[in-house]
């Protein structure tokens, strides 16, 4: 069958047809669709991973409150070990050290000649000795000063004083050295 469209031109139905646009003029709104598309992509991603994180989080708070009484405990022996550790130290330093005063005084022995005699040894600083002693001559005082100069435990000897005493009735010689500890505990 025929179709005749009698209507006049102004009152016909008109066919409409779909003109695709351009290419051209859609690829900035695909480009924009493909920016929005990566955003919300990342953006669910990263949700994702916040929220692992915060499960995380969540599960490794729980291990902690678990495992609270342990730490304390850790926490406790850590501080006593590191009281002991102090300790120790101090106890081995003085081990270290406890024979220097011995050497010091053995060599001091070492260095005194006859009919000399010590009546005081001070230390006056934390590297100077004071001794003091009697004896029957000036010649002795320099042999001992020699001597302790000598010494490798001591130096740079100096006599304070020298005066004439008595005791017993005896002409004596008392003096007074100071010495620098030359050699130092390690």
């Amino acid at each position: 069958m025929i179709r005749i469209n009698l209507l006049p031109r102004d009152e016909r139905q008109v066919r409409r047809k779909i003109v695709l646009p351009n290419i051209g003029a859609m690829v900035p709104v695909f480009a924009l669709l493909g920016v929005v598309g990566l955003l919300v992509a990342c953006s669910i991603v990263q949700a994702m991973q916040v929220a692992r994180l915060k499960a995380d989080i969540a599960h490794a708070r729980e291990e902690a409150e678990k495992l609270r009484p342990q730490i304390q405990t850790i926490q406790e022996l850590t501080q006593k070990r590191e009281e002991l550790t102090r300790r120790l130290n101090v106890i081995a330093a003085l081990d270290k050290n406890r024979l220097w005063r011995v050497k010091l005084v053995d060599e001091l022995s070492k260095c005194v000649p006859d009919h000399l005699w010590l009546t005081n040894y001070e230390e006056i600083g934390p590297d100077q000795v004071k001794v003091e002693g009697v004896t029957f001559s000036n010649l002795l005082v320099a042999d001992f000063m020699s001597r302790l100069e000598a010494s490798p435990l001591y130096g740079d000897v100096d006599l304070v004083i020298a005066e004439k005493g008595q005791i017993d009735q005896r002409n004596v010689v008392k003096f007074t050295i100071t010495a620098k500890m030359t050699f130092q505990p390690a």
